[in-house]
C-alpha cells in the first residue's frame, strides 16, 4: 500500500530491494484537487521505473469522520486486492513514531490495555515491517537512495488530533526525555505481549457448544476483575473474529448480568451479539442469527439432523429398560405413527409417566431447569396427532409408552444437543 509518502515509500524501497515484486496499490480519495492527481502520477511513474505493477483505486469519502472512513476504505480494497490476485501478505509502511502517537492519542481517551498496545506488528496478512523503526531513519535511508517522495499537505492541518501530537505533543515529550517516541513504541510493544497472555488466560475458560461460546459463572467468578473482562471480549471476537466490544460499559454490563443471579437474562451487544445470564450458573454468548427453527421432519429409521440436534431412530425387537432409562433414550409405541420432530409450541402439552396428569411442556422444560432462552428453541417429538410423544432428554408421555400390547416399537436416541 503505497500513498507516495516517505513511510510507505521507503518501505516499497526496501521490499524491493530484499528481492519482492509486490503488487502496488495506491488509493486516491481526490480531496486535494491537483495534490492528489500528483500522488497518483508520482506512484505510478515509481512502478513503472521499478516494473511493477500499480493498482490505482479512487472512492469518494462521506461523513463527518473522514480519516477513519479513508482508513477503512483503503483496507478494505487492499483485502479485496489480495484475494483477487491470491497474494500472501499486505503490507504498509507504518513506523514506531505512528505507534507512539495512536498510543497517546488512546490514551488521552481512556484507552485500555488494547488501546495502549498500539499498533500490532502483523494481523492476519496484514504486516508492518518497518513498525520498529523511527520516522528519521526513514528520511535517511530515502536521502541516502536520492528518493524522492511526496508531503501530504493535509498532515499540517491543526484540526487533525493525529497531527497536533506528531506536530506539537511529541517533540515536546522529546525535547524533556530524548527518544520518548521510541520508547513509547517500546512500551507498547510490552503491553501487547502482556495482553497476548491475558488474552490466552481468557480463551483457556471458554467452552464451546453448537453455535455458542460460554464459561460457567463460578469459573468467572474465581478471576480477577481484569480477567473477567479479557473473558468477555474473548468470547465476543470468537463470534466474530477480529472484533471486538469497544464500549467498555458493555464489557461492564455483561459482567453485572453473570452475578445477578436467578432466571435468565440478556443483554444485546453491537454487531448483533448476544450475552446470556442462566439462573447464575453459565455466562453464554451467541449470535442472533444462527438460530433458525427448522421444518418439522419425519423420523423414519436412521440419523437425523435437525437444527443443532441428532436424533438416532432405528426399529428394536424387544425394549431394553437399562437403555431406556437414559435421558437420551426413549422406546415408543410404534402404533401412534408416524412420528416427526418439530420446535415446541406455546400450548404443547404432555403427560408425563407416573404424573397421573397433564403438564405444560414450558412448564416441563422450566422444571428441569432449561435456560428461559432455549426453551423456546427446544425440539419435541410429536406422533401423527400432533400430540406431544417425548421431549428429548426429558419426559416420555403415558400414552405412547412401549406396554405389553405394542406389537412394534421404535428407539429413540439423541446423538447431539444444542444445550448439553
Amino acid at each position: 500500500m503505497v500513498s507516495g509518502g516517505p513511510d510507505s515509500v521507503a518501505l516499497l524501497r526496501v521490499v524491493v530491494e530484499l528481492g519482492g515484486h509486490p503488487v502496488v496499490l495506491h488509493v486516491d480519495y481526490g480531496l486535494r484537487g491537483e495534490e492528489s492527481r500528483g500522488d497518483v502520477e508520482f506512484v505510478q511513474g515509481l512502478c513503472g521505473r521499478m516494473g511493477l505493477v500499480c493498482e490505482v483505486e479512487s472512492f469518494e469519502l462521506e461523513g463527518s469522520n473522514l480519516q477513519e472512513e479513508a482508513r477503512r476504505g483503503r483496507y478494505r480494497l487492499a483485502e479485496d486486492l489480495a484475494t483477487e490476485r491470491n497474494l500472501s501478505a499486505i503490507v504498509t509502511g507504518h513506523t514506531a513514531d505512528d505507534v507512539a502517537e495512536t498510543v497517546l492519542m488512546n490514551l488521552a481517551r481512556g484507552a485500555g490495555t488494547r488501546g495502549l498496545s498500539g499498533i500490532p506488528p502483523v494481523r492476519g496478512r496484514l504486516a508492518r515491517p518497518l513498525i520498529e523503526r523511527r520516522r528519521a531513519e526513514v528520511l535517511r535511508y530515502l536521502e541516502d537512495l536520492g528518493q524522492p517522495f511526496r508531503t501530504d499537505s493535509t498532515n499540517l492541518l491543526p484540526k487533525y488530533a493525529r497531527n497536533r501530537i506528531r506536530l506539537e505533543v511529541l517533540p515536546v515529550l522529546e525535547e524533556l526525555y530524548p527518544g520518548a517516541g521510541g520508547n513509547v513504541a517500546r512500551a507498547a510493544g510490552l503491553l501487547r505481549e502482556d495482553l497476548a497472555a491475558l488474552e490466552g488466560m481468557a480463551r483457556g475458560v471458554l467452552r464451546r457448544r453448537e453455535g455458542e461460546i460460554f464459561v460457567p459463572v463460578g469459573k468467572l467468578q474465581e478471576m480477577p476483575l481484569a480477567l473477567r473482562r479479557h473473558v468477555v471480549r474473548e468470547a465476543y471476537s470468537a463470534l466474530l473474529p477480529g472484533v471486538s466490544p469497544s464500549d467498555s460499559d458493555a464489557v461492564e454490563g455483561v459482567l453485572q448480568l453473570a452475578v445477578r443471579g436467578g432466571g435468565t437474562g440478556e443483554l444485546h451487544l453491537p454487531g448483533g451479539i448476544v450475552a446470556v445470564a442462566r439462573s447464575g450458573e453459565e455466562l453464554a454468548f451467541r449470535r442472533v442469527q444462527d438460530f433458525v427453527a427448522p421444518g418439522e421432519e419425519a423420523l423414519l429409521p436412521g440419523v437425523h439432523e435437525f437444527g443443532r440436534w441428532a436424533i438416532g431412530v432405528s426399529e428394536v425387537p424387544e425394549f431394553d429398560a437399562r437403555q431406556a432409562s437414559r435421558p437420551e433414550v426413549a422406546y415408543l409405541d410404534a402404533s401412534p405413527g408416524p412420528y416427526r420432530v418439530r420446535i415446541v409450541h406455546e400450548g404443547d402439552t404432555i403427560r408425563p409417566l407416573g404424573l397421573g396428569g397433564t403438564k405444560k411442556v414450558y412448564k416441563a422444560l422450566k422444571d428441569r431447569k432449561v435456560p428461559k432462552d432455549l426453551r423456546q428453541r427446544m425440539p419435541v417429538v410429536v406422533d401423527r396427532r400432533g400430540e406431544v410423544a417425548w421431549i428429548p432428554l426429558g419426559e416420555l408421555d403415558e400414552g405412547h409408552k412401549v406396554g405389553g400390547e405394542t406389537e412394534q416399537m421404535i428407539r429413540l436416541e439423541v446423538l447431539r444437543s444444542a444445550w448439553r
